[in-house]
């Protein structure tokens, strides 16, 4: 019999950026505060999803950065030398991200102001009544707790271990190296030396120490919660630079996991929590992280798709799969869902690792833009990466087939280039580009053609994807018999059966093109796209990763969090998404 979903699920949404960033005077800050907004975001979905206001507790400067604001707008920093009507702008957006955090909060954070900063997560995580002036912590009572954490985060050296203390030389390890969230204020100094947070972390040499939370000091703040409550779901997100350090979870495992890590299926030097000289908390945990130990995380990136994920989960409540939703299934969705939305990451290296010399000296004409300013190459590899992380999609399917991609587009369009089916070349030189005859009965330019030095045409055969392409895309629904099967829009073959139909009379032939490295040692040589684009996501992209132990293991984010259930108090009118 299925446990009891829990109703008394409580959420710590922390806000943090460097001190030197944002937590000095208003001439010396920065002028965006990105973990204002996308806290606020985060409030929206949690609030969507049916989680009391009550049982949110914000750490962030939302009155601090605002006051900033319009203390810029009013043109009261003129050190700065940026317009008051930028200000006045980022107000407005701002504004906008945290509309109903200001409206339900009164217009500040529950911690704002010096009240951001390590000492005052510990407290409000722990429960103990010492975070500050606002006094909100998680109680004794709660069913569950999560906590995520946007900033930025780094790692350095211990005290006497290789590098000295205050490097950041590569490489890092568990024992010779602390990993950390920057926070814009500093921790207040205990009464005495002992008790102070910091007493236990290898922070000798390191400047402003007190405004960085270390994994040190999350794990100790773990240990306490399994002291007292060590029945209760703990769940993380920390989403910050290297913060796979932060779970402590070896790098290769951190950086290349195409599902959940299971404490339980892990050797004793990858389990995660866990130093040396440490053990793991006893408590149903589950950490996630937005990159590995040594790998910089995209703005928003994680953050984003996994509020965006809960939220769906959570407004689908009343369905039957959406309570056996478990939170490693959550992750896997929610991984998808962040590489479907920051692709371009992943496409600019694979650019940079391969091109074709045929198509990148062709100016291709597309109507409305400048001749060669339209690469069909970059539109084809979006596509190919945008069906990768869509082929296959099952909201109620294994949650292992959520997270890994399906590359057959990518393959499949490489056959294409070299087999000539993704381009076609015209056996006459013209003057003109090429035209067919669309519906209405005028002539209309074939989008994507480049013209080569003896007069004839290159034609892209995905033309139909392009810019101002109407016509062909009414043709095409026209002409096409209505289909269950899912169109990634990259089926070159049916394009190219369709281009033949729209232009009678156009003698044509295949035009295969080559797909080479265009620098570095293997210049010119063949490039495999499939092969290349596994080494970029393995070395190269920000890639999430969770963890989690047997205690934990399988249960629902209903069961966990309660989210979805009637009468919860959702506040489902609030429709965006982060």
């Amino acid at each position: 019999m299925a446990a009891q979903a829990q109703t008394n699920a409580w959420f710590i949404l922390a806000g943090g950026e460097a001190a030197s960033l944002q937590g000095g005077p208003y001439a010396t800050r920065e002028f965006v505060h990105t973990s204002c907004a996308l806290v606020g975001e985060a409030y929206a979905a949690l609030r969507a999803a049916g989680v009391p206001a009550e049982r949110i507790i914000t750490i962030c400067q939302l009155k601090d950065y605002i006051e900033y604001l319009r203390a810029g707008s009013a043109e009261a920093i003129p050190s700065q030398e940026v317009p008051g009507f930028y200000y006045k702008e980022q107000l407005e957006r701002t504004c906008a991200s945290c509309n109903l955090w200001l409206e339900e909060s009164g217009g500040k954070a529950d911690y704002d102001c010096h009240d951001v900063n390590p000492a005052t997560f510990i407290h409000v995580l722990t429960g103990d009544g010492g975070g500050g002036d606002g006094g909100k912590v998680v109680p004794a009572d709660a069913g569950a707790v999560f906590f995520g954490v946007y900033s930025h985060g780094d790692s350095h050296h211990a005290a006497g271990h290789a590098g000295g203390a205050g490097s950041t030389r590569e490489p890092h390890s568990y024992s010779t190296a602390e990993w950390y969230i920057h926070f814009p204020y500093p921790a207040p100094q205990a009464s005495d030396d002992a008790s102070d947070m910091y007493a236990f972390v290898a922070t000798d040499g390191q400047k402003s120490h007190r405004t960085r939370l270390y994994a040190t000091q999350i794990r100790l703040a773990l240990h306490s919660l399994a002291s007292t409550h060590n029945k209760r779901p703990v769940v993380g997100l920390l989403n910050c630079c290297r913060s796979g350090g932060l779970v402590e979870v070896r790098s290769d495992t951190a950086r290349s996991h195409p599902r959940c890590i299971s404490d339980s299926s892990l050797c004793p030097a990858t389990q995660f929590m866990r130093r040396p000289s440490a053990v793991q908390p006893d408590l149903p945990l589950s950490l996630m992280f937005s990159s590995g130990l040594d790998t910089d995380s995209l703005v928003s990136g994680f953050w984003s798709a996994w509020f965006n994920e809960l939220r769906h989960v959570a407004l689908r409540g009343g369905q039957p799969a959406a309570k056996s939703v478990t939170l490693c299934r959550l992750f896997a969705s929610a991984e998808r869902r962040y590489h479907r939305e920051n692709k371009y990451e992943a496409l600019n290296h694979l650019k940079e690792a391969a091109f074709s010399i045929e198509v990148w000296q062709s100016e291709f004409e597309f109507t409305g833009a400048r001749a060669g300013n339209v690469d069909p190459w970059h539109l084809d590899l979006t596509a190919a990466l945008t069906a990768a992380w869509e082929a296959g999609h099952d909201d109620d399917g294994a949650e292992e087939a959520a997270s890994v991609p399906d590359w057959t587009a990518l393959r499949d369009l490489q056959k294409a280039y070299i087999t000539g089916r993704a381009y076609r070349v015209t056996t006459r030189p013209s003057a003109c580009r090429p035209t067919y005859l669309a519906p209405s009965g005028e002539r209309v330019s074939f989008e994507g053609a480049a013209q080569l030095d003896d007069g004839r045409w290159i034609l892209w055969m995905r033309s139909n994807q392009a810019l101002t392409e109407r016509h062909l895309e009414k043709r095409q629904r026209l002409s096409q018999p209505p289909t269950s099967e899912p169109d990634t829009n990259n089926n070159l073959a049916k394009v190219g059966l369709l281009f033949d139909e729209l232009t009678p009379g156009l003698a044509t032939r295949p035009f295969p093109v080559t797909i080479t490295a265009w620098k570095g040692p293997r210049v010119g040589e063949p490039v495999d796209l499939v092969e290349a684009v596994k080494r970029i996501y393995d070395e190269m992209i920000a890639i999430p990763g969770e963890a989690h132990n047997e205690m934990i293991e399988g249960m629902s984010v209903h069961e966990i969090f309660g989210v979805g259930v009637e009468g919860e108090g959702a506040c489902v009118n609030q429709s965006a998404t982060i």
